[in-house]
């Protein structure tokens, strides 16, 4: 029979093993991914920190121009120096653009040359032009033939047709400025949203919209439309900031960020859109839309979180969706799609280290413009303001229902009610501010691909309902510049600081990828594979490499 004492002793040593066993064999946990990982990317370096990019597929060889304070590079596929253009500082015998022009500057004018503009004519192949306009000599342009071995600027300026009243070659303004160049009847238009205030207004015009022509004599502008200007009484306290322009087939669009009031100082800041028609670029054909990129909580009683509107557009792309992602959204593969990465600011202008994507499909953005031209017009008794009381004075919508009468629709106006779409990553990104943003496809795949504050790139799938990053990297520490390009099919071009890189749109490699079974799922695209107990792409690898299968791993 067994004693009590005996009992005892046995349970006492099974608790010893046990506590023996945890401590020789535990629970065994691997991490899948590393993003500390680092990767060597093709880039160029300038001198001083890079201001603006222009990408140039319709030389013999990509070639990528880049604006620098005093200086424009251009750049080869190779990433090396092709031919530099001094442009600054103004009192310098280096500078090239400095004494064409007969300018006399101003002693309280900026004498290093800030390059607010670089832009190609739209019909690059025969006319082979790179347009730059910079903060000094009042805002003129240049161009260069960038066919040249050694290109020599031209000066866009005709000093008989100027007066500091009426300066239609002035075009950049210091405090920032957006050009978009189309082809329209065989002639070259470029429309033109700059930052003013009173000083940059009062000395040689610059106007907030306009639209310009290039004289056939290859030397100045002439104004197609008298344009739009912040109204004097408000030009030094409402500040419209253009973060972005682009074209379609039909339309010119200019991105903003300004206060939601223009006369009060401590109103929310909001983001417009505003759009011209390219056939009839006239003042009474301008549309604005507030647009904004919203979080909605789906369980709202159950749950904290609440609704946020990121009313702060950080940079936007203009692209397309992949079959996958076009089906998601329903709209068609050949869809312009305006992607912009959103933060949130308060009253005081103070950004939220959080951010926000959201897609806007064009089609419904211009539907939402003309519906909203049709409410301020059509009869019906609720108020509506014309808005833009920036441009303009204030005034109400008519209400006029009167067929064949367009009279009400002849007016700039702004549309009543914002035009929204949900954040895509579901307010997710809450420790990441993104500053820069392009978005490609790959098969039928979407790829978002994001620069951020800290100087990093995040490479993203996207979907509505589960976004895969596939690639988290470092470029430095520097925060990484809003304006991005595409350079191929296959690579991207991003800045951060004075450094240009070359960013592959499938991601720079596997080796953040530290297990097998994680090495070959990760996207296709990314080509990844198993070789000596790392991932790697079949290039990189010396013994086998294997994307079929993965040895029994032993996981506790």
């Amino acid at each position: 029979m067994v004693t009590v004492t005996a009992l005892l002793a046995i349970c006492i040593w099974i608790q010893a093993l046990s506590a023996s066993g945890q401590q020789t064999c535990p629970s065994i946990h691997r991490e899948v991914v590393d993003f500390k990982v680092e990767y060597s990317l093709p880039y160029f370096q300038t001198n001083k920190p890079i201001q603006n990019i222009v990408v140039n597929r319709d030389s013999t060889s990509t070639e990528v121009y880049l604006g620098c304070q005093n200086s424009i590079v251009a750049v080869d596929d190779a990433m090396r120096k092709k031919w530099e253009l001094k442009t600054g500082p103004v009192d310098s015998s280096d500078c090239e653009t400095c004494h064409l022009c007969d300018i006399k500057n101003d002693p309280q004018d900026p004498v290093d040359t800030d390059n607010k503009v670089l832009v190609l004519d739209p019909v690059a192949y025969f006319y082979p032009y790179l347009y730059i306009c910079g903060n000094t000599q009042h805002g003129i342009c240049f161009f260069v033939d960038f066919s040249s071995p050694q290109p020599n600027p031209k000066c866009l300026y005709k000093k008989e047709h100027t007066s500091s009243t009426d300066c239609p070659d002035c075009v950049a303004s210091p405090l920032g400025t957006q050009v978009t160049a189309v082809e329209n009847r065989d002639t070259a238009l470029f429309f033109v949203a700059a930052s003013i205030n009173n000083q940059v207004v009062q000395k040689y015009q610059r106007r907030s919209i306009s639209v310009l022509r290039s004289l056939s004599t290859e030397d100045g502008f002439h104004k197609v439309m008298d344009g739009l200007t912040v109204l004097p009484n408000l030009r030094d306290s409402y500040t419209i900031d253009y973060i972005y322009s682009f074209s379609t087939k039909e339309f010119v669009y200019f991105l903003s960020v300004q206060r939601e009031n223009p006369f009060r100082n401590n109103s929310a800041f909001q983001t417009h859109l505003g759009r011209l028609p390219i056939s009839t670029p006239e003042v009474w054909m301008y549309r604005e839309v507030v647009l904004e990129c919203r979080y909605e909580p789906k369980r709202r009683k159950r749950s904290s979180l609440r609704d946020i509107v990121y009313n702060w557009l950080q940079a936007a792309h203009l692209g397309h969706a992949g079959k996958d992602f076009a089906e998601e959204l329903r709209v068609s593969v050949k869809e312009d799609i305006l992607y912009g990465v959103f933060t949130v600011v308060n009253n005081q202008g103070e950004r939220q280290r959080t951010s926000a994507l959201c897609a806007f499909p064009l089609s419904k953005v211009n539907h939402v413009i003309d519906m909203g031209v049709e409410a301020c017009c059509a009869s019906g008794t609720e108020q509506l303001s014309r808005g833009l009381c920036h441009f303009q004075p204030c005034e109400s919508c008519p209400h006029e229902n009167s067929e064949g009468n367009h009279t009400c629709s002849h007016k700039a106006t702004l549309v009543s009610k914002p035009h929204y779409r949900l954040d895509i990553f579901n307010s997710k990104m809450r420790d990441v501010l993104f500053t820069s943003v392009l978005v490609s496809t790959i098969g039928n795949d979407t790829v978002g691909h994001f620069g951020t504050s800290d100087g990093r790139i995040l490479q993203v799938i996207l979907t509505l309902y589960k976004q895969t990053v596939f690639a988290n990297y470092s470029l430095g520490e520097v925060e990484v510049f809003r304006t991005a390009a595409a350079f191929s099919e296959d690579s991207l071009i991003f800045t951060a600081g004075n450094k240009m890189f070359k960013v592959p749109s499938a991601g720079p490699g596997c080796e953040h990828f530290l297990t097998c079974p994680k090495c070959l799922t990760a996207p296709g695209f990314m080509n990844c594979g198993w070789c000596s107990g790392k991932c790697s792409r079949k290039h990189q690898c010396t013994s086998v490499w294997n994307k079929d299968s993965c040895a029994p791993i032993i996981t506790q």
